[in-house]
């Protein structure tokens, strides 16, 4: 599996180092004060939880998965190994994410709890959206499921928009008392965004396993 888990990296870095240059030009941004570093470690985030469903992308070119499925792995352990990819690439999402705030509390003095905090909230929104998505990825193909992904995405933000034209607001008075918490406390609290979507991946991961067991290459 370990050998699987490195095609799926190797496959990924031309993406990964096009993400790089993309960084490189918000940091320089949000140094100049363009952007926030909250905003900057959010969008890497974001960028980075999204390379596992990139990868079906490059399976799908190079006809992968007839010869994956083959092997003497089994079909289960093929699909674990795009899993355990997906959780690789959150822990690296989640360090390079603390790395980009301490930076930004040494260069300009921004506040690492607020911006920790937006990042673990964004990460875990979009593994909850991979976790969605790869089975879609597995049974439609990656073409297919790709309208599901902006539908997961824009959806939300439709329904949010919606719902502050019709005057529904939302009580937000919980973030004040939390402010007032230790920073422990606080990025314990956002910890679990991310926590959650890790957790979800074991049912995604049965639902995969269960179609590609179906499934005829």
């Amino acid at each position: 599996m370990t050998g699987l888990i490195w095609k799926d990296l190797l496959v990924s870095m031309k993406t990964i180092r096009a993400y790089a240059m993309v960084m490189a030009i918000y940091f320089g941004m949000a140094l100049m004060g363009i952007f926030n570093f909250s905003f900057v470690s959010s969008f890497l985030s974001v960028m980075m939880i999204m390379l596992p469903i990139g990868a079906f992308s490059y399976d799908e070119q190079a006809k992968w998965e007839r010869y994956a499925m083959a092997l003497p792995l089994g079909r289960r352990r093929v699909v674990g190994s795009r899993y355990l990819f997906t959780l690789v690439v959150t822990l690296f999402s989640g360090v390079l994410a603390a790395v980009v705030n301490a930076a930004a509390v040494l260069a300009v003095q921004e506040p690492f709890l607020e911006s920790m905090a937006s990042a673990l909230s964004v990460l875990g929104a979009g593994l909850l959206i991979v976790d969605i998505l790869l089975p879609l990825c597995y049974k439609l193909g990656p073409e297919r499921a790709r309208p599901y992904l902006y539908a997961l995405i824009f959806l939300p933000i439709i329904a949010m928009f919606l719902a502050y034209k019709l005057g529904v607001h939302v009580d937000l008075s919980w973030l004040d008392q939390l402010g007032a918490s230790s920073p422990a406390a606080v990025l314990g609290i956002f910890l679990l965004f991310p926590l959650v979507g890790v957790a979800a991946m074991v049912p995604s991961w049965l639902i995969s396993c269960r179609i590609v067991e179906r499934k005829e290459f």
